[in-house]
């Protein structure tokens, strides 16, 4: 029997800045002014971004205790930034990149557990990302590698009906992604770990036949991520 793996998602944050200090003035030029803060919001959200961009350099440092001492506390303040101005796509990638960081340490940190609902809560946050700049493959991938990532951990519950919109989106995205992006490796994994979930998730043998061609590209080009060579093997017999 064919098995899905949650995997570590330890991809740069760098891809997306922090919203700017907070600080009196006009909105940039194309950008609907969001409502005006009062000095304890603006002070809490500067604390917050600060406490990001130290979140981030502790990340870099492979300090992951530290990561968490600075981002959970700061999380409910990032939430209200986005609830404060729903449409703002910075804020969103803001609390996206925050809740992934603190997901990613927490798996470093053998905290298996605590991923998943981190992950569920960046996910519609990165999907607004996405939306707004579907060129930006960085963005692409995170948002597919969660979607992934999520629908095995359904997986590991039994919860085969939550596990399946998981792996529909991300198997969506990729194909997307691959038709202006063909040779990427990482998008050709996507796809494979999002059919085999599929075919896990549902019973249905067309996405285990779907699977094989994508297989065989991964193991001709010799781009088999770690996390799926033993479906691959499993599906085409070992190399």
């Amino acid at each position: 029997m064919l098995k899905s793996a949650i995997t570590a998602l330890f991809l740069s944050t760098s891809m997306l800045a922090a919203p700017a200090m907070a600080q009196n003035g006009a909105a940039p030029a194309g950008q609907a002014a969001a409502p005006a803060l009062t000095p304890e919001q603006a002070e809490a959200q500067n604390k917050a971004i600060a406490d990001f961009t130290a979140a981030q350099q502790a990340q870099a440092a492979g300090n992951h205790a530290e990561v968490i001492a600075k981002l959970e506390p700061a999380l409910p303040t990032i939430r209200e930034i986005v609830a404060r101005d729903p449409g703002n796509v910075q804020n969103a990638g803001f609390l996206a990149s925050a809740l992934t960081i603190t997901a990613n340490s927490q798996g470093a940190l053998g905290k298996i557990d605590a991923i998943p609902p981190l992950y569920k809560e960046a996910a519609p946050q990165w999907m607004k990302v996405y939306e707004a700049d579907k060129a930006n493959a960085g963005v692409r991938n995170t948002l597919v590698a969660i979607l992934v990532n999520l629908g095995n951990f359904s997986l590991t519950q039994q919860d085969k009906v939550g596990a399946k919109p998981h792996f529909e989106q991300a198997l969506a995205i990729a194909k997307e992604g691959r038709a202006s992006d063909p040779a990427n490796a990482d998008l050709a994994n996507a796809e494979f770990s999002s059919l085999i979930g599929l075919n896990q998730a549902t019973g249905e043998a067309s996405f285990l036949e779907a699977a094989k061609p994508v297989g065989t590209e991964l193991r001709e080009k010799g781009i088999v991520s770690a996390a799926n060579k033993p479906a691959v093997d499993a599906i085409l017999g070992a190399a």
